[in-house]
């Protein structure tokens, strides 16, 4: 499964922002400066960084168009990255903070982590493998051209980057995602005991700490190139 490739687009005075970002559906695009080797449609994650009021987000989208650098006029290289239609609430959240409204970052208990975990699970008397978008202690969201009635109940087992065995744990498909990129369904976990739900409380919190953990070298790298 490809990984998104990260850009840094940084903005000291955030009301520039606004200069390299056009409204575009329900979304928009945005202008990235770089000279990476970037191909048309590529998914990409932009680290929207805001130093001087110590503030970053994470967009996702596809490479749409390139941009070679120039001398008449003075131009930078760079892509524009047409954002995902998921992107919507956190690209609201940009504008706001643009804007100079007062962004509440209010930590939730089931705040999605952005990972990819191997999800395994039977469906038809058939084994499944499938990769998962992101987690949170109340469910996932998998990648997946098969789409299962809403209700189906699964029994799963989640295995995450590092993890050699994984968990087990049951779930229910409560939504899906026809139109757009993925498709996939939702999933709800199902919890049999307590210390079952405490297991998978303490997996996600370790995969947040470590998102935490490579934002933080990310960032630091994408500053220093």
């Amino acid at each position: 499964m490809p990984r998104h490739k990260e850009l840094l687009a940084s903005y000291p005075r955030r009301e520039s922002f606004l200069a390299h970002f056009r409204r575009e559906g329900t979304t928009g695009v945005l202008f990235v400066e770089t000279a990476r080797p970037l191909k048309l449609s590529e998914p990409v994650t932009v680290l929207v960084d805001f130093p001087g009021q110590e503030r970053s987000f994470r967009l996702q989208g596809r490479v749409v168009s390139r941009r070679r650098a120039s001398r008449q006029p003075p131009l930078p290289p760079g892509v524009e990255v047409v954002l995902a239609p998921d992107q919507a609430p956190t690209l609201q959240l940009v504008l706001d903070h643009v804007a100079g409204k007062q962004v509440r970052f209010v930590p939730r208990r089931s705040g999605r982590v952005q990972t990819t975990c191997e999800i395994s699970y039977r469906s038809d008397d058939a084994f499944v493998q499938e990769f998962s978008e992101d987690i949170s202690e109340g469910g996932t969201f998998v990648r997946t051209e098969r789409l299962l009635p809403i209700g189906t109940a699964l029994e799963c087992r989640l295995k995450p980057p590092g993890y050699l065995l994984g968990i087990k744990v049951s779930a229910r498909v409560t939504w899906h995602r026809e139109q757009g990129q993925p498709r996939g369904m939702g999933l709800q976990f199902v919890f049999s005991s307590a210390s079952q739900r405490r297991k998978l409380e303490r997996l996600v919190k370790r995969l947040r700490q470590r998102q935490g953990d490579t934002l933080n070298r990310t960032m630091k790298r994408l500053r220093n190139r």
